[in-house]
């Protein structure tokens, strides 16, 4: 029997059902613009690897893009996304959802090239992360964006990787004490450190953040500098990057293709 892992959909659909409301996509929104600049999506073609409960493609599509598609492996997460483009995209040309896995080269090679490849938080989630990079990268059209994010590699990351095995082989009781252990614990560093940490950034909440977190197995990490010179390897230059303000949180690299 193979390891268990995270069901993301799951988490997707409740923080959909009790947590998605039009700020939380307005931060989503702004969070895109802040990075790309209106301009690097309206008009474009824009793909979201990964993409949970579809709000970035929801997002782009409401920015402009002409062409949206979102695609991730867990079938609930597909169906998430199109229930919540019917609720927030009424009467725009929205984006199409179809289940595919980032690792399956033929599947991928059928989708065509993108303006702009979006894989925030989900490559490292795939079990094979370099694999996912590389047919990500494929995607982008030539002088288009790849923008990722990638846990960044600590020594603290092989004891988060044990932790969230041991919660995906825990039962409902075990789990919900590992995530309001971590979340009481993520609560007294965001109280020390003055920042408020019901204000999440992209529009996610915080004990859906802390679910994702403790729970989200598979679980890969990389410095910036392996995961730039691997990027770079295969024809990009560095736009730009973005330090996680944690340890073992999420390096952003937006990179253009040559």
């Amino acid at each position: 029997m193979g390891e268990k892992i995270f069901s993301f959909g799951e988490n997707w659909k409740d923080f959909s059902s009790y947590s998605l409301t039009p700020e939380r996509l307005e931060q989503a929104k702004r969070s895109l613009v802040d990075i790309l600049g209106a301009d690097d999506i309206k008009g474009k073609s824009f793909i979201d690897v990964g993409c949970g409960s579809g709000i970035f493609s929801i997002c782009a599509s409401i920015l402009g893009a002409e062409k949206v598609v979102g695609i991730d492996v867990d079938p609930v997460c597909i169906e998430v996304s199109k229930r919540n483009a019917e609720r927030y995209s009424p009467g725009q040309s929205r984006p199409e959802f179809m289940r595919v896995s980032i690792l399956n080269d033929d599947s991928i090679s059928r989708l065509g090239k993108f303006d702009v490849v979006y894989a925030w938080g989900s490559l490292h989630h795939t079990g094979n992360m370099w694999k996912a990079i590389k047919n990500s990268a494929d995607l982008v059209k030539n002088g288009g964006i790849l923008w990722l994010s990638i846990y960044n590699k600590h020594f603290t990351s092989p004891i988060w990787k044990n932790i969230k095995q041991r919660y995906n082989r825990s039962s409902e009781f075990g789990k919900t004490i590992l995530v309001y252990f971590f979340a009481g614990i993520f609560f007294l560093e965001s109280l020390v450190s003055f920042k408020n940490p019901f204000e999440k950034m992209r529009g996610m909440d915080f004990i859906h953040d802390v679910v994702d977190w403790v729970g989200g197995y598979p679980y890969e990490y990389a410095s910036p500098d392996e995961v730039i010179k691997r990027i770079e390897g295969e024809g990009f230059r560095t736009k730009r990057f973005v330090p996680t303000s944690g340890h073992t949180g999420c390096n952003e690299f937006v990179l253009v293709k040559k």
